[in-house]
């Protein structure tokens, strides 16, 4: 991780797919992955073990979940912070 754990807690942002009008419910954090998931950005493996954002909610009464691997994470924070290249 490039930051500190709570400058990747960011939800009022828009970044995230599932913070919108139609999630009921919704949180999102920063998870230690106890198995391997995918990248809602990327698409790439997060392994078991591997920090990312976990999103939940509720979406028409059924539970929803996205996470977002650390390093997509801190290219966008490198972008809104003007660190990208």
């Amino acid at each position: 991780m490039k930051y500190k754990p709570e400058d990747y807690s960011i939800a009022d942002t828009g970044f995230y797919g599932l913070a919108d009008e139609d999630i009921d419910h919704y949180q999102e954090k920063l998870v230690k992955c106890r198995k391997v998931h995918t990248c809602m950005n990327c698409e790439n493996e997060i392994p078991a073990g591997a920090y990312a954002i976990r999103e939940t909610g509720f979406m028409d009464g059924s539970p929803v979940s996205a996470y977002t691997c650390i390093d997509c994470m801190d290219k966008w924070l490198d972008e809104i912070n003007g660190e990208d290249e």
